[in-house]
């Protein structure tokens, strides 16, 4: 069961250690990944898809479990007497999910890259899409600033990942040559290897212990205690057999999303819950996640 998850493990120390020796060069990795490798796995997964019923009502069911972790999240924060700055950052970290970057690895990992497609899913039209729109107004309310609705909505529909959706559902009515499929298959999966190097290199572990108290509470909450919660569910009202399910329980036990960390410290929040729930949430990830395909198994 560990097997798929060394070479994860690995690409996150050669990124840790390629900054030591050189420098941070995550910022263009991540670039990459944002502009290329995303909206390849996009085009490649989504165009032999057929969109039905189904996959709207799981983009809902997604929804659903992510609001839930947010106002979940939103009380436990309150229990623990929070401010406001501390209160959205707890928020922010312990609800939106590393479904994109690292969440893609771990199911390419334990279930093949035909799988990934749920992942997507979850991840453009869950996790990404309420954490650029709800997300953002925690962020400002938990800041003090303004956003507005015209700001958000332009992050939402000129991410690449997002573009490349619309794209391919417009392409769905034409027939593509195997060399586009081919080429989109190939850039699709320097995905993983760059994305967890570009995490490496931003994993900071001399301040991991900053706010300790807050950032593993966020991390429990966001990689135990919701996906047990939404584990046991499917288990007495639908079953957990099905592969689907499994990748959906696994997106759920994510660490906290980078992308979401960026915005947050952009935003004016507290860098050291940001940082240190991302940080400790990759780290122990390597643990719970290999946990639960084994339970799942």
């Amino acid at each position: 069961m560990i097997e798929p998850i060394l070479p994860i493990a690995i690409y996150l120390l050669l990124g840790y250690l390629f900054k030591l020796a050189f420098q941070d060069n995550s910022k263009q990795l991540v670039d990459f990944v944002i502009y290329f490798s995303l909206p390849a796995i996009v085009f490649s997964k989504i165009y032999p898809l057929t969109l039905d019923e189904r996959i709207v009502g799981l983009i809902f069911m997604f929804i659903c479990f992510i609001l839930f972790n947010l106002l979940f999240a939103y009380f436990i924060g309150k229990a623990m007497k929070l401010n406001k700055l501390y209160l959205a950052t707890f928020m922010i970290m312990a609800t939106f999910g590393n479904t994109s970057f690292i969440g893609f690895s771990y199911i390419d990992a334990f279930y093949g890259q035909d799988f990934v497609v749920y992942a997507l899913i979850y991840d453009i039209f869950g996790s990404f899409l309420l954490l650029v729109s709800i997300g953002m107004f925690i962020i400002t309310w938990g800041s003090g600033k303004k956003n507005s609705l015209k700001s958000i909505s332009k992050s939402i529909f000129l991410f690449p990942p997002a573009i490349m959706f619309f794209v391919t559902i417009f392409m769905k009515n034409f027939e593509i040559p195997n060399f586009i499929m081919l080429t989109s298959e190939t850039l699709g999966s320097t995905l993983v290897p760059l994305a967890m190097i570009a995490i490496g290199m931003k994993l900071e572990v001399k301040h991991i212990f900053a706010r300790l108290h807050i950032v593993s509470v966020a991390v429990i909450l966001k990689m135990l205690i919701i996906p047990i919660i939404i584990l046991i569910g499917f288990k007495y009202f639908y079953g957990i057999d099905q592969t689907w399910v499994k990748v959906t329980i696994i997106e759920v036990a994510m660490p906290p999303m980078t992308m979401a960390t960026v915005l947050a410290i952009k935003g004016g929040l507290d860098e050291k819950i940001a940082i240190n729930s991302l940080v400790l949430g990759v780290l122990i990830s390597l643990v719970t996640i290999p946990i639960f395909v084994s339970y799942l198994a």
